[in-house]
């Protein structure tokens, strides 16, 4: 499981204002934290309506979040002058995240897909607006994966993030996206999936459970990606045992690792 660390966020008030007075201290911690919990690659995201202030804040993040972790970056913005800043100081291969089928997300990431190396998020979104069951999941798949390609992507350097939508407003859509991940995993094996599972809960009481509920799911189904809190109680044990359920554990060995270094809880 690829697991992203989803806390360096400017929509998170502490993440505001420790940018806003350039905490390297409090941002650092966060990268430690997150590094310690079980994060392979750490989201940075440093959203601002102010002209120019994003890229500065993204290129501020790169070089904090790197100085205190050697985890590789997902570059997390809508901004194509934020996401430059971001990839050409990575160190090490990057997530850009994200790209979509939206016209004016697809236009300017695009090049900036083919121009650096590293992996896409792709996520099923277009101009219509959210995607609606599995066939409609499939087809956006199948032109986002078309288009990367087209620019030099490997298809194991897209994750395809099938769009998770709440389930409090549409029971339905629980299932819809977990049956979709199972139908992307089918068409292309060697695809990685997953995206902001938290999404699936939004409304509901003590959403913890339910993101940890959707997250065993997704992995039976599939899923190998996830854009997630890894300090979370419970979170990273969950991933451990449903990925040993799935049969993506040989002989269990990640989780018994994980029980051995302390990572299980209690």
């Amino acid at each position: 499981m690829i697991i992203i660390g989803e806390r360096i966020n400017a929509t998170r008030k502490t993440i505001a204002a420790a940018l806003e007075a350039r905490d390297e201290k409090f941002i650092a911690q966060t990268a430690v934290h997150q590094a310690q919990a079980g994060a392979q690659y750490l989201d940075v995201n440093g959203g601002d309506p102010r002209p120019g202030r994003e890229a500065e804040n993204m290129a501020w993040l790169a070089e904090v979040v790197q100085a205190h972790s050697d985890l590789p970056l997902a570059v997390d913005s809508a901004n194509p002058d934020a996401v430059r800043r971001g990839l050409s100081l990575a160190r090490k291969k990057p997530i850009l995240n994200s790209i979509s089928l939206e016209r004016d997300r697809l236009e300017p990431m695009l090049p900036l897909a083919a121009e650096h190396e590293c992996m896409v998020v792709a996520l099923l979104m277009e101009d219509g607006g959210i995607p609606c069951g599995v066939d409609d999941r499939l087809a956006r798949a199948a032109a986002l994966i078309g288009k990367l390609a087209g620019v030099g992507k490997k298809v194991d350097e897209v994750i395809v993030d099938p769009c998770f939508l709440p389930v409090s407003a549409d029971p339905a859509s629980g299932r819809a996206v977990i049956d979709a991940i199972a139908a992307i995993r089918r068409e292309w094996p060697d695809v990685h999936i997953g995206g902001g599972l938290s999404n699936i809960s939004y409304g509901l009481p003590k959403r913890r459970l339910v993101n940890m509920a959707a997250l065993a799911q997704a992995i039976y189904a599939g899923m190998d990606c996830a854009i997630l809190d890894p300090c979370t109680p419970g979170i990273v044990p969950t991933i451990l045992a449903a990925e040993a359920i799935a049969g993506r554990d040989e002989f269990c060995m990640n989780y018994v690792m994980g029980e051995r270094e302390g990572r299980l809880g209690e």
